[in-house]
C-alpha cells in the first residue's frame, strides 16, 4: 500500500507556464471532479470524476480502427458524435488505436509524489518570478481534498509557493485542512443572491460565503484573493458586482480579480458528448462593461485586476 506521500488522485493535467492562476510564473494542476455544476464551465473535462474520452472531430481520418477495437459497438459513424456514451464502457481500446489523436483519454491516475516530481522540476523559475509555484485547480480541489492537502504539503517541502483556486463549496474542515498548507487561496464567488447562484451551479451560495467568512476569521494571514468569473446575463450586472465588492470589502480581503467571459470551450462540450454547450452563443464582456466594473471595485479600494494576470 502506498504511504501518505503516495496518495493518488485523478489529474486532468498538468499545465505550465502559467500567468493567470496566481503570482508569478506557475504550474497548474487540473484535478478531475466538481462539487458544483455550472452551466457555463470552462473546464468540462474537469467536471466528472473518472477518466473520460475526447472526441477532437477535426483529428479524425475516418479510418475505422476505433470502430474495429469497440467491443461495445459504441462506436458511431457520423464524424460529429462519434461514441454512443449510453453504451461505451471507457475501456480506452479506441484511444489506443486511433494514430490521429482525434480519440484521447482526459484523466489521468497520479499519485500526490509524482504530480510534485514533475512540477518541481521548475522550481528555480518559480523563485525568480515573483513568488512564483504552483496551483491546484479543477474541476475542484476539495474535491479530492486529501489529495490537494498532500500536493500543497509537498510542495512546500521543496520550499515552492502553494495555492488553490476552490469554489468554497465543501465541508469547512477540508478547507481549513487546505489552508493550513499554501500560500494563496484564490476563492471564487459566483453570484451574491442564492437562488440565483442556485440556478446556475445547482447549489445554493450560503455555505460558500459562511466558509469565506470562518477562513478569514481563522487564517488572518492567509493571502485571500476573490474571483469573479463574469458570465454573461448571469452575474456581470453592476448590482451583483456592487453586493460582491461590499462583500469582500467587509470581510478585510484586498484584492479581486475580475474574470472576463472565454467563449472558447464549445468544442470541449462537443468532444465530450455533452451536446450544445449552453453559452455556445455568449461572448466576451465589452471593454466598456467591464471598465465600469473595474471602476465600481476600485471605488471600496479593492486592487483589482481584469483576467487575472497580475
Amino acid at each position: 500500500m502506498p504511504g501518505s506521500d503516495q496518495l493518488v488522485g485523478l489529474v486532468t493535467s498538468i499545465q505550465d507556464y502559467s500567468v493567470h492562476d496566481g503570482n508569478g510564473l506557475r504550474s497548474v494542476v487540473f484535478l478531475k471532479g466538481c462539487l458544483l455544476q455550472c452551466r457555463w464551465c470552462q473546464n468540462p473535462e474537469s467536471l466528472a470524476s473518472y477518466p473520460e474520452i475526447i472526441f477532437h472531430a477535426k483529428l479524425c481520418v475516418n479510418c475505422g480502427r476505433c470502430k474495429e477495437s469497440c467491443p461495445e459497438k459504441a462506436i458511431l459513424g457520423g464524424e460529429e458524435e462519434r461514441i454512443d456514451r449510453q453504451k461505451c464502457t471507457r475501456c480506452m481500446n479506441c484511444v489506443e488505436v486511433c494514430a490521429s489523436g482525434a480519440l484521447s483519454e482526459t484523466g489521468q491516475w497520479m499519485t500526490s509524489a509524482d504530480v510534485v516530481r514533475k512540477v518541481s522540476r521548475y522550481a528555480p523559475f518559480y523563485a525568480h518570478s515573483d513568488r512564483g509555484g504552483v496551483t491546484i485547480s479543477g474541476g475542484e480541489p476539495l474535491y479530492q481534498a486529501g489529495f490537494s492537502a498532500e500536493i500543497a504539503k509537498q510542495c512546500h517541502e521543496h520550499g515552492i509557493h502553494t495555492a488553490i483556486e476552490t469554489c468554497g463549496f465543501a465541508d469547512y474542515a477540508e478547507l481549513a485542512r487546505l489552508a493550513t498548507q499554501i500560500d494563496l487561496l484564490l476563492y471564487d464567488i459566483k453570484h451574491m443572491d442564492d437562488d440565483r447562484h442556485r440556478a446556475g451551479t445547482r447549489v445554493g451560495n450560503k455555505e460558500i460565503l459562511d466558509n469565506l467568512r470562518k477562513v478569514c476569521g481563522e487564517f488572518p494571514r492567509l493571502r485571500k484573493v476573490i474571483r469573479i468569473p463574469l458570465v454573461p446575463g448571469f452575474n456581470d450586472d453592476e448590482d451583483n458586482v456592487g453586493k460582491t465588492v461590499a462583500f469582500v470589502h467587509s470581510l478585510g480581503i484586498e484584492r479581486l480579480d475580475l474574470l472576463p467571459f472565454n467563449e472558447l470551450p464549445a468544442e470541449k462540450y462537443a468532444g465530450l458528448g455533452r451536446g450544445i454547450w449552453a453559452y455556445a452563443e455568449a461572448r466576451r464582456q465589452p471593454d466598456e462593461i467591464l471598465e465600469r466594473l473595474l471602476a465600481i471595485a476600485r471605488q471600496q479600494g479593492l486592487k483589482t485586476t481584469v483576467g487575472g494576470l497580475w
